[in-house]
């Protein structure tokens, strides 16, 4: 049985058995048998024994129940590869785990079925001297409590290293998903806008868009999702993932087989903002690599800062000039002295639902955002020009 096949209520029947197979077994003494059954009860007393070890060593009663535990996390490596995470090849690591931590457990049972065997008559004289030290029934009651007591302490204890493993076995991976509906109608907005230069550009990107298909980075439990192979999630596990990820860029793929946009480098120059308080506001921009649409992007900006231009520079400034008090000379500076950590200045993470409406945005054309990276010569070009382009010009 792989795990997490393994149920809860699996594992626990299994503990319980073990429990109380381990009791059962303190009770038995040699003298409850004839002379002539020893040899019997010695031997059904070393099967018991062996098959106790081999349910204790299973991974029902020991392994985790959604991944591999490894002692070597706890303990530290005991040999150079131990401890470290799993490398997986053309060769399903976990079966080969599997497959020795059975043999492990198989050869362990046998062994402690043949000690149980030799050191039968020694283990039975030693509890013959501990029960004459009690009342009559005192003795076998107190074994048969502390074997089982002891059994069920090694199950707790197991659980507290598998939970000190889970916590630091997190990943990060890509995951599909299906569109939120309001993002969809909040990009599907910011296409329809009149396109600053090309309507053919809008048209190739809304088809583009049409069609693609849309990916987020989570971070998710290796242990709940072991393996290297792509996992199917339910649309439980997905919502799970995705409720408190921040998430400010989605990966866009659109058909191979797509129309390209020119220019084939740009953000596109249609840009929906939200002003989120009155200092910052929210921008939605989507970039295009290669002639396609390649993320969605939503980012905060300062709404109050104004542009840059050389006219607020002191003239008497130059390359290598320091300055304190910032550049606008209002004492404005930064110390890096001391960083502040409370929780009133952590805005908490962006999550797919928190993206905006597409009634809450405004949309701005943005023609500095139409360049071109890769240039052609235009028929009958002058020299030193290679093209227009939608109205964009190119020089080389």
């Amino acid at each position: 049985m792989h795990l997490p096949d393994i149920s809860p209520r699996h594992r626990s029947l299994v503990r319980a058995i073990a429990v109380a197979g381990t009791s059962a077994l303190a009770l038995v003494r040699s003298r409850d048998f004839a002379p002539e059954h020893d040899r019997a009860a010695r031997l059904g007393n070393a099967v018991a024994n062996a098959g106790l070890t081999w349910i204790v060593g299973t991974k029902a009663f020991a392994g985790p129940l959604d991944g591999e535990f490894d002692l070597g996390a706890v303990w530290g490596p005991g040999e150079e590869d131990e401890g470290q995470a799993v490398r997986y090849s053309t060769v399903d690591p976990r079966e080969q785990a599997e497959k020795a931590q059975s043999f492990r457990n198989l050869t362990t049972a046998f062994a402690s079925g043949a000690f149980s065997w030799a050191l039968w008559h020694p283990t039975q004289n030693f509890a013959d001297t501990i029960d004459a030290k009690f009342p009559t029934g005192f003795g076998r009651g107190l074994g048969a409590a502390a074997s089982g007591t002891f059994v069920a302490a090694c199950a707790a204890l197991l659980d507290k290293f598998e939970e000190h493993d889970q916590i630091e076995d997190l990943e990060y991976a890509p995951v599909e998903i299906e569109l939120p509906e309001h993002i969809r109608g909040a990009v599907n907005q910011l296409l329809a806008q009149p396109h600053p230069v090309s309507a053919e550009a809008a048209d190739t990107a809304r088809a583009q868009f049409k069609s693609a298909r849309f990916f987020v980075w989570v971070t998710y439990s290796r242990t709940q999702h072991p393996g290297d192979e792509p996992i199917t999630l339910d649309a439980r596990q997905l919502a799970e993932l995705l409720r408190d990820e921040d998430v400010s860029n989605i990966d866009v793929y659109p058909e191979a087989s797509s129309a390209l946009i020119v220019p084939a480098q740009q953000t596109y120059p249609v840009v929906g903002t939200q002003d989120a308080d009155a200092s910052a506001r929210l921008e939605l921009t989507l970039d295009i690599v290669d002639g396609r649409l390649s993320s969605l992007n939503l980012f905060g900006t300062d709404a109050d800062s104004p542009p840059r231009t050389t006219a607020e520079l002191s003239t008497a400034a130059k390359s290598g000039t320091l300055h304190p008090l910032g550049l606008g000379g209002d004492g404005v500076g930064y110390s890096s002295s001391f960083e502040v950590e409370d929780e009133e200045f952590d805005d908490g993470p962006l999550t797919l639902a928190q993206w905006p409406e597409p009634n809450q945005l405004t949309f701005v054309a943005d023609r500095t955002n139409c360049h071109h990276e890769h240039q052609q010569q235009a028929p009958g070009a002058e020299a030193g020009i290679t093209g227009t382009h939608h109205g964009c010009t190119e020089y080389e």
